[in-house]
């Protein structure tokens, strides 16, 4: 091919990629535009800006350069900036530091190896950053220092080793989520009004909670306004006692995917609040007696897959000081949620639920129980959903069945069993249920089938899913 070939094919290709670099007026008033394939932001010389407000570039095949000294840039009051849809994104050295009123910034996607403190200006406005699924390594205390006023921050799927958290006041929300931490200290007193810490999928073998010095010393009640936490997915092996007692308003406490070997009551002192607790997915897992006892607002638990052999007896309850100042167990009258599925149980106490009065959801399902003790179900009223499939089940009493007053969804799929008890009178608000998977003697099967039928009870099949902990 000759060079005037090449020549011309370079040609045709340069215009048609500069015919798409356009703008789009998302107002009357030019204070929003939507552009494409810029090179610098500089390029938007077509529009007024100096009373645009809103930004969005999306760019396929160019590389967006923003930040060179001296620039002519003329952006006064620009507060929201989306550039998730450049997928190359060079920050120079002065990056977003020519965006005084920058209060919204999205660089997600962007391929963004560094963020230094001179990419933003000395009193950075920023509320609300999303710097998610880059290549950032470190987070520096001079860098996050700048962001004086932010309430929401993403830093989700990076390569993070290393994250200094300053003084954040404003800060609400914070995502460490999917990167390569191995360490996480957290001074509280840092950022008092935040809610949600999510720091999963990383490499963590501990998490710790430190308080400033003046707050230790203070008299001041130390508790703090965290909501939710998520340490699941990371290699926690132990957790510190009383750790998390001054996290008296936490709701949700994630710590599934983890290598947590033994739980006691202490590691929970302090979450009077807490209402869904993860646990599942720990390898083998010992729950001592009274595990639970601090959490009296526990509405969900998860300890499903920890290789769980025996439940105590004691295991379930809330510990008060009687008028007497002696200890006594109370129910756990919120608790409707309980998920053991997929441990090693071979056999329950009959006291087992005695404190969770008003469970609704149970799941039992494969385990390697063999028998119900008599009243296992009785302190549980109200109990709408048992899942016991994939057990070693040879028999379900008559009994078992007829403290089921309440239940309407009951899985005994894949069991071992081949007779029922006479089912007339016995689950009257029962909806769904399914039975397969069990070596039914035909005789058994054709009656328990015909009362299904008469009661038109709905016939749930082994993949049918109904879970919902939320």
């Amino acid at each position: 091919m000759s060079f005037l070939n090449l020549s011309i094919i370079w040609l045709i290709c340069f215009v048609a990629t500069a015919a798409t670099q356009t703008c789009e007026i998302e107002d009357s008033k030019f204070y929003s535009l939507k552009c494409q394939e810029l090179s610098s932001l500089e390029e938007i010389n077509d529009f007024p800006t100096r009373n645009l407000t809103d930004l969005q570039i999306i760019n396929t095949q160019t590389k967006l350069t923003i930040g060179a000294a001296n620039s002519s840039l003329n952006m006064p009051r620009l507060s929201f900036l989306d550039l998730s849809h450049v997928p190359r994104l060079e920050l120079l050295s002065e990056g977003f530091s020519n965006l005084p009123y920058l209060m919204h910034l999205n660089i997600s996607d962007c391929g963004v190896e560094q963020l230094l403190a001179s990419h933003f200006p000395t009193v950075c406005p920023i509320i609300e950053f999303d710097a998610s699924d880059n290549t950032l390594s470190v987070l520096t205390k001079d860098l996050l220092s700048k962001f004086s006023k932010l309430i929401f921050a993403v830093f989700a799927n990076n390569s993070l080793t290393h994250v200094e958290v300053p003084y954040m006041r404003s800060l609400g929300i914070l995502d460490l989520s999917h990167n390569n931490l191995t360490t996480f200290n957290i001074t509280l007193g840092n950022c008092p009004y935040l809610k949600k810490l999510y720091l999963n999928n990383n490499k963590l073998t501990q998490f710790q909670i430190t308080l400033p010095a003046e707050i230790v010393n203070s008299s001041v009640e130390k508790v703090f306004s965290l909501k939710a936490l998520d340490l699941s997915n990371n290699s926690i092996s132990e957790l510190i006692e009383n750790q998390f007692e001054l996290l008296g308003e936490l709701v949700i406490l994630e710590l599934s995917g983890n290598k947590i070997s033994v739980l006691k009551s202490a590691h929970f002192a302090g979450l009077t609040s807490l209402r869904y607790l993860r646990l599942q997915s720990n390898g083998k897992l010992e729950l001592r007696e009274h595990t639970f006892e601090a959490l009296k607002q526990l509405e969900t638990l998860d300890l499903s897959y920890n290789g769980l052999e025996i439940l105590s007896p004691h295991l379930f309850g809330y510990k008060q000081k009687d008028t007497q100042g002696l200890y006594e167990y109370l129910p756990m009258a919120h608790m409707r949620w309980l998920n053991l599925n997929g441990n090693k149980l071979q056999q329950l106490d009959s006291r087992t639920f005695e404190k969770l009065p008003f469970l609704e959801e149970l799941c039992l399902s494969n385990n390697a129980l063999r028998v119900l003790p008599e009243g296992l179900f009785v302190p549980i009223q109200n109990l709408k959903v048992l899942d016991m499939r994939h057990n070693q089940l040879t028999e379900i009493s008559s009994d078992i069945l007829k403290s089921l007053n309440n239940a309407k969804d009951l899985l005994i799929n894949y069991n071992q069993l081949t007779t029922l008890p006479d089912l007339n009178g016995t689950l009257p608000q029962l909806q769904r249920m399914g039975i397969d998977g069990n070596p039914w003697e035909r005789a058994s099967f054709a009656q328990s089938e015909q009362w299904l039928i008469a009661r038109k009870i709905q016939y749930l099949t082994d993949d049918y899913e109904f879970y919902s902990s939320d």
